[in-house]
């Protein structure tokens, strides 16, 4: 298909990734981390994941086609044997925030218009299976804005209460509980909200395809849609996060919105806003989601043939039977290492110990996702995650489980290995020596890495002890 995006449209897509329903909570992370530790933890938050972002992109222009980039191809190029468990967490991510977008659905509606749950969230197909039809993510840029404009409406419905509520009002005491502006007010609370501002920014799993689908796919416009986008999100963020929690002080609710007057109309329309932006972030979710669905099912391909590609064999790179390939492996081998007389000895090393590798042609890098197979996981996952929500109501201890895994394996864990692996391999691979920059985004991917590992860990213990208090 023909790249379409444009920086702006691609910035106005990754926002919309990023800033979801889970916007509402920040002013509760505040609440129970103060305003200097909350805020510190947001801007902590926007350089990690808004670098767990550029170190993808990175890893993707190691590709002869950067355009066919995906967390499979980049799997199958370190670690292949893992690759199914990848995508696995990408689908347990998507999967479980779109069931919960279902869900919220059938809980806001009916306290709108009134009528049953499950109602409502069937009536949500009209709008949700049109849009997931569409292949191309740049193709969901127009429903995108008008989620972006639900959005704003609840940021400058939470400022705008700030300001006439609470600068401009003596009695706002009575409503506000106490604020902390330097101190944490609640050490368990902090624990348990640590990952609500850590995985708000969760956005990497529609990067490759905006960077297939940029027609200016170069790093300098990656970087700047990245930059844009992490920048836009912070700033609302802070914005709501502080104006919020500001209002209430400690009496601020894990949802800011059950905070205001039930019967405003101002509110009302901010419920309604909020379910319009869950059902337009919905798409977003389930793109990502049937990709890796795909993925799967083309590594149970290679495996039951027991393609070379996963093996590192070296005879054959395409099958031009079937006109498909895999992607390959290659290593630097006696005959180049001559090539590489200007490195340095670590470089050679490293190149040795790690087999540097590389893909080789356009049509080796493509994933195959004929129309059929679109078709039918597209109609397969709409049924399931439907028929899902229907039965049941609440699962936020599973989700919180799907967020501590998937969000950071997703996120930083291997955004790190992706980039410790292949940066500079590209250089490598012509003889080049590794630029100093290169070394450095290297050495910080390792951390990067390593630093997913401690989140993930860290949200499964306060998960597992203070989730069901």
């Amino acid at each position: 298909m023909e790249p379409t995006g444009t920086a702006v449209s691609s910035t106005i897509n990754l926002v919309k990734t990023i800033l979801g329903a889970g916007l509402l909570a920040i002013p509760f992370a505040f609440k129970n981390d103060g305003v200097l530790v909350g805020t510190l933890l947001t801007l902590l938050a926007a350089v990690t994941s808004g670098f767990g972002l550029f170190i993808l992109s990175k890893s993707s222009k190691t590709l002869i086609n950067p355009r066919n980039s995906s967390f499979f191809t980049l799997c199958m190029l370190t670690y292949p044997l893992l690759a199914p468990l990848f995508d696995l967490a990408m689908i347990v991510q998507c999967f479980g925030v779109g069931l919960s977008y279902l869900v919220l659905i059938g809980d806001l509606f009916p306290r709108l218009f009134g009528g049953e749950a499950n109602f409502w969230i069937l009536i949500s197909a009209v709008v949700t299976v049109p849009l997931c039809c569409l292949k191309k993510l740049d193709n969901l840029r127009y429903s995108s804005i008008l989620g972006l404009f639900a959005l704003a409406y609840l940021s400058l419905l939470v400022v705008t209460c700030f300001v006439h509520g609470t600068l401009f009002t003596h009695g706002y005491e009575r409503y506000r509980g106490e604020v902390s502006w330097f101190k944490v007010y609640d050490a368990k609370g902090l624990m348990s909200t640590f990952s609500i501002i850590v995985f708000a920014y969760t956005g990497s799993m529609n990067l490759f395809s905006i960077i297939n689908e940029l027609k200016d796919n170069s790093m300098k416009n990656i970087s700047l849609v990245i930059n844009r986008s992490i920048s836009i999100s912070t700033l609302v963020f802070l914005t709501v996060g502080i104006t919020g929690y500001l209002t209430f002080g400690s009496n601020t609710l894990g949802n800011i919105i059950l905070n205001y007057d039930p019967d405003s109309v101002w509110v009302h329309i901010g419920r309604l806003c909020l379910g319009s932006m869950v059902m337009l972030s919905f798409p977003l979710l389930f793109h990502p989601c049937r990709i890796a669905i795909n993925n799967l099912i083309v590594w149970l391909e290679i495996q039951l043939r027991k393609e070379p590609s996963i093996t590192g064999e070296p005879e054959n790179e395409m099958r031009s039977d079937r006109g498909e390939a895999t992607p390959i492996r290659l290593s630097i081998e006696d005959e180049d290492r001559e090539s590489l007389s200007g490195l340095e000895n670590g470089d050679i090393e490293s190149a040795n110990a790690e087999e540097i590798q590389i893909h080789r042609g356009t049509n080796v890098e493509h994933t195959p996702f004929p129309d059929f197979r679109f078709y039918i996981i597209t109609a397969v996952l709409l049924l399931s995650i439907y028929t899902i929500a229907l039965r049941i109501r609440s699962f936020a201890f599973v989700l919180a489980i799907v967020g501590a895994t998937g969000s950071t394996s997703i996120s930083f864990t291997l955004p790190g290995l992706f980039g410790y692996k292949l940066i500079g391999t590209d250089s490598l691979a012509i003889g080049e020596m590794v630029s100093p920059r290169d070394r450095f985004y290297k050495r910080c991917s390792g951390l990067l890495a390593w630093y997913g590992v401690g989140i993930m860990a860290f949200s499964l213990y306060v998960t597992l002890k203070y989730g069901t208090d």
